[in-house]
């Protein structure tokens, strides 16, 4: 994923997201953290475009988010899991089972 992929899918689901609980990019904060995606030109401009408030993150710092451990665990279970999925429509199914 580069950071324009990482825009759309911010265009397409925070916005989205944000739409369907009827509430404004300048009623929350945004949290992401220092990954070279995320603090792209490109990204930090939309950000600032849509009045979006991004939460602060120290550089180098632990990961605390917690659906990364989360992900984590599901990429291990991945690897396991018998048979592999072919393609992008079975890996989804596979992940929604394992989630």
């Amino acid at each position: 994923m580069d950071a324009k992929m990482y825009r759309h899918i911010l265009e397409d689901s925070l916005l989205g997201t944000l739409h369907d609980h009827r509430l404004g990019p300048s009623t929350i904060i945004f949290q992401h953290d220092n990954d070279p995606k995320h603090t792209a030109r490109l990204v930090q401009e939309w950000l600032e475009h849509q009045n979006l408030l991004v939460l602060p993150w120290p550089p180098s710092s632990p990961d605390l988010n917690i659906i990364e451990n989360v992900w984590a665990e599901i990429k291990k279970r991945l690897e396991t899991y018998r048979p592999r999925p072919r393609n992008t429509e079975e890996l989804w199914r596979v992940v929604q089972k394992l989630w």
